[in-house]
């Protein structure tokens, strides 16, 4: 079976209201493609890069299927503590290098893979099909278990954005019922609406430019080391700027709390003492935060930015 490049969802800002659409959760997670060929599993991310050997669980997906042959889509994901996929945990799984240590994730971190497409089954290729038809067969091509899921389809996708959004989730994602299968973007078939997301972040330096505090660093510790997420200048106001660079004294370290033995220019480190909340979109896959908007400072400690989300 070759390589079938996959469907991307387009960014939308409002949901799809019209007939002949259906609706379903998004899930916060890795994509993840699988190819099963009678018991042989493989299991391949967006880019095409092979895992199986990091999530061996889903090997069990050969005795759920109702085919010899199939291409399944969907996502793999973790659930937190509060029963809501986290990012942060199945990128811990996604980053295990050592097989030694996968024992130890594969219970601290266990996957599911939520499926939403079949594009092949037993010699036929189901991309030209109708999404409305390759669900209908997706439907009796799997018997769901705890690891493996088929996804919901629900026809009101603004009532499902609203549950979503009380829920703490992602967003939605929004498809034309008769819609083929796609490759890549270029297509009006497939949206995500997405809900803001939050975290408490810790504040472990600034970028200057010009003697002035430009952004902030930010980190959030992952088995009690300080992670780097990224840098935020949204929502830092003018008075936010002028009190950090009046209270620089104190704060800067000369050295990173990152570990980082290398001088980066136009940086002052900072002692991790202080915590903001940030508002974002979505975690980049390299664990850093995609369009991170400054809320506010905080008075909580910095280990309780451990990068769990946190309600909006």
């Amino acid at each position: 079976m070759e390589w079938m490049e996959p469907m991307e969802p387009i960014l939308k800002d409002s949901v799809i209201m019209e007939k002949g659409w259906i609706h379903q959760v998004k899930w916060d997670g890795i994509r993840g493609l699988c190819y099963i060929d009678h018991q042989n599993i493989r299991l391949y991310t967006r880019s095409g890069r092979e895992r199986i050997s990091n999530y061996p669980e889903i090997s069990v997906i050969g005795k759920q299927l109702h085919y010899k042959q199939a291409v399944l889509d969907g996502e793999l994901i973790v659930m937190n503590n509060y029963g809501k996929p986290s990012f942060y945990m199945v990128m811990s799984r996604e980053r295990v290098k050592r097989q030694e240590r996968l024992s130890l994730y594969l219970q601290k971190y266990p996957v599911r893979y939520m499926v939403f497409d079949i594009l092949y089954k037993d010699g036929s290729d189901l991309r030209g099909l109708a999404l409305k038809n390759r669900r209908r067969i997706l439907g009796t091509a799997l018997t769901d278990s705890p690891i493996i899921q088929t996804v919901s389809d629900y026809p009101n996708g603004k009532a499902l954005f609203s549950i979503m959004r009380e829920k703490g989730m992602e967003g939605i994602v929004s498809k034309y019922e008769n819609s083929t299968y796609i490759a890549g973007k270029k297509h009006h078939d497939w949206f995500k609406t997405k809900i803001s997301r939050k975290l408490l972040a810790v504040v472990c330096g600034v970028k200057m430019k010009e003697g002035n505090v430009k952004s902030l660093i930010l980190g959030i510790y992952r088995e009690e080391k300080l992670f780097p997420v990224g840098n935020v200048s949204s929502g830092l106001s003018h008075k936010d700027r002028v009190i950090l660079k009046e209270t620089l004294p104190k704060l800067q370290q000369n050295f990173s709390p990152f570990n980082i033995k290398a001088t980066v220019k136009d940086t002052i480190w900072f002692k991790p003492v202080l915590t903001v909340q940030v508002k974002f979109m979505e975690w980049e896959p390299t664990g850093g935060l995609r369009h991170p908007a400054l809320l506010g400072f905080s008075s909580r400690a910095p280990f309780e930015a451990d990068g769990e989300e946190e309600p909006v």
